[in-house]
């Protein structure tokens, strides 16, 4: 039976029941039916038994958070967190594994039967020594005194000392910031086999270069600091994945796509992450609208980066003969691309991803115009989130 409560504040009922959850969906939370209507649970796990209070309701879909837990799930572990559950950082730092890792691949496999009508079984590849202390890139917000990470669905910062995602160095730089009161949000990089620490804000900070002598600013002209990692460069400011360390895996996995290919076309390049690195044999050619990343890409490997927006992509995927077309776009995805795409004349097309839900997307546009999916495989480059990259390989129907 329900129980019907009422918030005289707003004059709104407040539901709650006891369900069972059965599954996670994209975006990590947990998963139950009430009155035949879909229900999303924040922290709940496939398994859990829960009190439950409904919050709200937004097209039919009801949102929910836990009361209390009747039977938990066999995959809950303690969290080796203080801030867990406030903190909006690790949603899954409860999760155990391989319980994560079969939740990540039925997000993907759910997302592509979902939107693209496509059964694809669905690979996985992580490492397992990297699921704590992996992460070499974070953001740190401030606000009224207060650093760390926002809370959960909010802007409001939770205040953070020490966060077990973050390598060692990166906590390091975090305390730095805590101490000196510095009141900017601020992009931190560090290299995790190096000494140099990238630090990047919206506005220039005194405090922050006097602490830290590669910190650059959205406002400043010139070239930008830049590190080395694994023969790419890695530019303040610029995009790199939240884990060097765990870039290594996606590269493999990526690179094992390829086969040895003499012309590569590698859209939304970057600073060259996936291409920079290929045998001097093949010819590649690598556009993104990051003039710092594509300069800094151009001076590792001449002559194949250059930058460019959309027209500039359509451009080479319509006037070039490519024997692989790579591309990573944004969560946001490629649709405005992804008919040149089709109608590229390419051997195969390797689409890197961290939104499964848009890449089923746009995966749907290709096999709709002469293209198949030949391979899925999810990456687990944010461990103890419900995050998860894919790599997909197309080659032509």
């Amino acid at each position: 039976m329900h129980d019907i409560r009422y918030d005289y504040r707003e004059f709104i009922p407040l539901k709650t029941f006891t369900s069972e959850i059965t599954s996670v969906a994209h975006g990590g939370h947990g998963v139950t039916r009430v009155d035949g209507r879909v229900c999303f649970v924040p922290y709940a796990l496939p398994g859990d038994v829960a009190v439950i209070q409904i919050e709200r309701e937004l097209r039919g879909v009801l949102w929910g958070a836990i009361e209390s837990i009747e039977t938990p799930s066999p995959h809950r572990t303690e969290a080796a967190c203080p801030y867990f559950g406030t903190c909006g950082g690790c949603t899954w730092l409860h999760f155990d594994y391989p319980g994560q890792a079969e939740s990540k691949q039925q997000i993907v496999r759910d997302c592509f039967e979902r939107i693209a009508k496509i059964d694809v079984e669905i690979g996985w590849r992580e490492n397992s020594d990297l699921r704590l202390g992996y992460r070499t890139r974070a953001t740190f917000f401030a606000n009224d005194g207060l650093r760390g990470f926002h809370a959960l669905r909010t802007n409001d910062v939770v205040d953070v000392a020490h966060c077990a995602l973050c390598h060692r160095k990166l906590n390091d730089c975090l305390r730095v910031l805590r101490e000196i009161g510095c009141k900017n949000d601020v992009e931190v990089c560090v290299n995790p086999e190096g000494d140099e620490v990238l630090v990047w804000t919206d506005r220039p900070n005194a405090m922050l270069a006097e602490h830290f002598p590669l910190a650059g600013h959205r406002r400043a002209k010139g070239k930008r600091a830049r590190f080395t990692f694994d023969g790419a460069p890695i530019v303040n400011g610029g995009f790199s994945q939240a884990s060097l360390l765990l870039n290594r895996l996606l590269r493999e996995v990526v690179h094992g796509e390829l086969g040895e290919p003499k012309t590569v076309l590698d859209l939304y390049a970057g600073s060259g992450n996936l291409s920079i690195t290929l045998p001097k044999t093949a010819n590649v050619r690598g556009i993104d609208e990051d003039r710092s990343g594509i300069a800094a890409a151009e001076k590792v490997r001449p002559g194949s980066y250059r930058a460019g927006k959309i027209p500039a992509f359509q451009r080479a995927l319509k006037r070039g003969l490519w024997d692989v077309i790579i591309l990573d776009p944004p969560r946001t995805g490629a649709k405005a691309i992804m008919k040149d795409i089709a109608g590229a004349k390419a051997g195969r097309i390797v689409y890197v991803s961290c939104n499964p839900s848009t890449l089923a997307r746009d995966a749907a546009t290709l096999c709709a115009n002469g293209w198949r999916v030949e391979k899925v495989t999810a990456l687990d480059l944010y461990p103890n989130t419900a995050h998860v990259e894919c790599a997909c390989t197309f080659l032509p129907a």
